[in-house]
């Protein structure tokens, strides 16, 4: 379903794991002209003599009282703002997600606040629909002080300058005039207004047939009701707790073609032995044009600490990187990346949703009820035909998808993933990170905790 900019701006951040949230205020605060690090559970942001720690004010699970750092002197609100700042410092500064949003949308030099958050969430917010105008009932101030409302189109010009107390009196006037119209739509005033009703004998009631009642959308998963995709990101962010506790291969394909002849393709397949423990190797064929692509630019692999890269450029042609301690706490770099391309490619303008009635899948005891989610139109990526076709258990999980459109300079592209081995998957260090006299190559860096693993 679509969204307006503000609400999936809101949904974004929440949806996102701490330290990506984190990475995304520093790089707003540095686009503002801060310099920043990630310390811990704060941003550190240092403009001349002037110094602000940021953080995410949220929530715990098993607690009434919302988790601040002590030390934050800017606090972003995921829930209520009122309740974060009861719970901090008074000089404490408190920004809901509409403060946040206004200050990426408004903040920063036109479109630079849009390549953040694409950067970050896929999603560019001046593609999706303008904020719609919330006004208030009938009887509020329009432009101008003109009084608006239910009522106003009935009343003449004169009576518009009268005070609020006759204009009620007309209002109601008007109303029982309309209540006790006659047929044709004659005004006819009845025994209240001190009219006479005319005789006339009433008609025999038509016998009409009950309506047979629409039933209410049931859930069939997070975010996923009978009647179509309701939420994307929520259930994106099922798939990715429920993924984070699985070990599985993870298949993820891109091809491109043009008049229906395939041009170029990249495969990557995963092996995920917990969150943080999994190689990944992609293989290419042809020639691609499109960038950036949800397949990985680069073999990995990462055994819990350190993420190994392997980069011809490099001076051994393998680069590490030591895993912060709050990435170790995530739900891993896997994960995240399927949550984040779920989130893109199933917002989608029209869903359909269908119960999986496939033999493997028969209403049987114990069996997970899987359903099919057909999708169509979408605000990202641009594009002509989108069609978007995903399998999801109940609980979130989604085991497959696929995702076909073409381009608005006629590129044909296709995107897919699929799950198999669940539960049943092993990672061994691969053959490239081992130098010729059996020693770990690679240049190690150890950064500050905003890295991703």
């Amino acid at each position: 379903m679509r969204q307006f900019r503000r609400s999936r701006f809101s949904d974004l951040i929440r949806a996102a794991g701490p330290s990506d949230r984190r990475r995304f205020l520093a790089d707003l605060w540095t686009a503002r002209g801060w310099e920043t690090t990630v310390e811990d559970r704060l941003v550190v942001a240092r403009r001349g003599d002037r110094t602000e720690r940021l953080a995410i004010g949220s929530r715990p699970r098993f607690s009434l009282s919302p988790s601040v750092p002590d030390e934050a002197t800017v606090v972003v609100a995921l829930g209520d703002p009122e309740r974060i700042q009861r719970a901090t410092p008074d000089d404490t500064r408190v920004l809901s997600l509409d403060d946040l949003y206004e200050l990426v949308r408004y903040g920063l030099p036109d479109g630079r606040g849009d390549d953040l958050v694409a950067d970050h969430f896929g999603v560019r917010l001046a593609d999706l629909p303008a904020d719609g105008g919330a006004g208030g009932a009938g009887g509020a101030e329009g432009a101008g002080g003109a009084r608006t409302g239910p009522f106003a189109s009935l009343l003449p010009p004169a009576l518009l300058s009268l005070p609020v107390a006759p204009l009620l009196f007309v209002a109601l006037l008007l109303a029982a005039v309309v209540v006790t119209a006659g047929s044709g739509g004659v005004p006819v005033l009845g025994d209240a207004l001190g009219g006479q009703q005319p005789s006339s004998p009433t008609p025999a009631a038509a016998t009409t047939p009950e309506p047979t009642p629409t039933p209410e959308p049931r859930t069939v998963a997070p975010g996923v009701t009978t009647a179509g995709v309701e939420n994307a990101t929520l259930l994106a962010a099922a798939h990715r707790r429920a993924a984070a506790n699985r070990s599985y291969r993870w298949t993820l394909g891109y091809r491109e073609s043009i008049a229906g002849d395939e041009t170029g393709r990249e495969v990557e397949v995963v092996h995920v032995e917990a969150p943080h423990v999994y190689v990944s190797e992609v293989q290419r064929a042809g020639r691609l044009r499109a960038f950036p692509r949800p397949t990985a630019s680069e073999d990995a692999y990462a055994d819990g600490t350190t993420r190994y890269a392997r980069r011809p450029a490099e001076p051994d042609g393998v680069a590490a990187r030591v895993l912060g301690l709050d990435v170790r706490d995530g739900p891993g770099r896997q994960a995240s990346r399927a949550a984040r391309y779920l989130d893109w490619y199933l917002s989608t303008d029209e869903t359909s949703v269908a119960r999986v009635t496939t033999p493997a899948n028969a209403s049987v005891e114990n069996e997970v009820a899987l359903y099919r989610i057909e999708g169509r139109g979408t605000d990202f990526p641009r594009s002509r035909g989108y069609r978007v076709e995903a399998v999801v258990e109940e609980g979130g999980f989604v085991r497959s998808m696929r995702v076909t459109y073409e381009t608005r300079d006629g590129l044909g592209v296709e995107v897919w993933f699929a799950y198999d081995a669940v539960g049943e998957t092993t990672v061994t260090r691969p053959t490239w990170l081992d130098r010729a006299d059996g020693s770990s190559g690679g240049r190690t860096v150890v950064p500050a905790t905003n890295t991703s693993g």
